[in-house]
C-alpha cells in the first residue's frame, strides 16, 4: 500500500458498527476508508443473536435505554436504505420468562418502569404464556410480552451492508490490521498498516474488543467477554424468548440460534462443548421440543465491554479521533443510531446530549 492513499475519515473496524459508520459518513458525501483486520462482520456481529430491544441484557432506565430505543425506531428505514430487505426483520415482539423468585421480582420490576416510560410491556402468567407461544412449556413462574421489540438476522443484515458500503464508493480492506493510530502532536493524522499507512484527518475506532489496544495516549478499558452460541434445526418458537441465561430465536432457514455464554477470558477463542451443552440445555428447559434438536452450528464471539459495561461513543483527548465501541451485547441494537451520532459529531461538530454519558472521557 503507498504512503499516498489518503480519505476524508479512516474507520477502523468493519463489524456491524464500522461498517454502519463507514455506509453514513460516505452517504453525507465523505471519501471513506474502512480498515478491518480479517473479513467484515466476521467477529462479533457474525455471532450476534440479533435481538433489537430498548431493554434487554440489563439496560434500566437512563441513558442507555433512551439510546436504544431511538435506534429500534431508526431500524425500519436503516434497513431500507441500505438494501437490507431479506434479514428476517420481525417486529412481533419478544417474550421473555422468569423461573425463579429474583427473576421475577426483575422482570416485574422491568415492566413497570417500561410502562411508565410508555414502552409496551405487558406481565403474563404462564398460561398466558403457553398460548402465546405453544412450545414454551418448561416450568416458569411469570413471563412478559414486550411487543415492540424486535429481532433479526445479524449475517445477511452484515452482508447487505457491505456490499451497500462498497457500492456507496467506500475503500473496503479487509486482512488489514490497523498497527496505530498515527497522532501528530495532538490529531489523528491516519492509520497504520503494516505496508503503509491510511493518511486521514479524522479516525473512527470501532475495533470492537480490540479498541484498547490501539487507543493512542488515553485509557480506553473495553475487553473482550466471550460468547459460545448454537443452532439447532427444529421447529422452533415463532417469538424470540429471552431469559437469564440466554436468548432463544428462530431463523427463516429453519435453524434455532441457542445462546449464549458471557466468559471473562480474553482472547480464546476455544469452543468448548460442555458449554455448549449447557446453551442447549438451559434452552431446552424451556422449550422442551429442542431437547432431541441436532446441533447444526457452533461459533464464538469476543463482545466489546467496557469497564462500566455501557458503550464508549464521542470524541477523545486526541484532536480528530472518534471512537464507537463497548456495544457489549447490544452492537446489532445500536448500530443505526451509533452511525448517525458518529457522523453528525464528524460532519457538523454536533454533539448529542444523549451521548453525554457515554462518551470516552469518563474513564480519565
Amino acid at each position: 500500500m503507498s504512503a499516498e492513499r489518503t480519505a476524508d475519515v479512516a474507520v477502523v473496524g468493519g463489524g456491524i458498527v464500522g461498517l454502519a459508520c463507514a455506509w453514513e459518513l460516505r452517504r453525507r458525501g465523505l471519501r471513506v476508508s474502512l480498515i478491518e483486520r480479517g473479513r467484515p462482520a466476521r467477529e462479533s456481529t457474525w455471532a450476534a443473536a440479533g435481538i433489537i430491544a430498548a431493554h434487554h441484557y440489563g439496560a434500566g432506565p437512563g441513558p442507555l435505554f433512551d439510546l436504544l430505543r431511538r435506534s429500534l425506531a431508526a431500524y425500519p428505514d436503516f434497513l431500507e436504505q441500505v438494501g437490507a430487505d431479506a434479514v428476517g426483520w420481525c417486529a412481533d415482539g419478544i417474550l421473555a420468562v422468569a423461573r425463579n423468585a429474583e427473576d421475577v421480582a426483575e422482570l416485574t420490576s422491568r415492566v413497570s418502569w417500561l410502562t411508565a416510560a410508555a414502552y409496551p410491556a405487558e406481565l403474563l402468567t404462564p398460561w398466558e404464556l403457553r398460548a402465546l407461544e405453544p412450545s414454551c412449556t418448561g416450568p416458569v413462574e411469570t413471563a412478559a410480552l414486550f411487543p415492540a421489540d424486535a429481532s433479526l438476522d445479524p449475517r445477511p443484515l452484515a452482508a447487505a451492508l457491505e456490499q451497500a458500503v462498497r457500492s456507496a464508493g467506500v475503500e473496503v480492506l479487509t486482512d488489514s490490521p490497523a498497527t496505530s493510530i498515527q497522532v501528530t502532536g495532538s490529531r489523528a493524522v491516519g492509520v497504520g498498516l503494516a505496508d503503509g499507512p491510511v493518511a486521514a484527518p479524522t479516525v473512527v475506532l470501532a475495533a470492537g474488543a480490540w479498541c484498547a489496544g490501539l487507543a493512542p495516549g488515553f485509557r480506553l478499558p473495553v475487553r473482550p467477554c466471550k460468547g459460545q452460541m448454537c443452532a439447532v434445526r427444529a421447529e422452533g418458537p415463532r417469538r424470540a424468548i429471552n431469559y437469564p441465561e440466554g436468548v432463544i430465536v428462530s431463523r427463516a432457514d429453519g435453524r434455532v440460534v441457542l445462546g449464549a455464554t458471557q466468559e471473562d477470558v480474553g482472547f480464546d477463542a476455544h469452543i468448548d462443548a460442555d458449554a455448549i451443552r449447557r446453551v442447549h440445555g438451559d434452552a431446552a428447559a424451556l422449550v422442551p421440543g429442542l431437547t432431541d434438536a441436532e446441533i447444526v452450528e457452533t461459533w464464538m464471539g469476543f463482545r466489546p465491554q467496557s469497564a462500566d459495561g455501557f458503550p464508549v461513543i464521542g470524541p477523545t483527548p486526541v484532536q480528530g479521533l472518534v471512537v464507537a465501541t463497548g456495544h457489549f451485547t447490544k452492537g446489532i441494537a445500536l448500530a443505526p443510531v451509533t452511525a448517525e451520532f458518529v457522523a453528525d459529531f464528524v460532519c457538523d461538530g454536533r454533539h448529542d446530549p444523549l451521548l453525554a454519558p457515554l462518551g470516552p472521557t469518563r474513564f480519565h
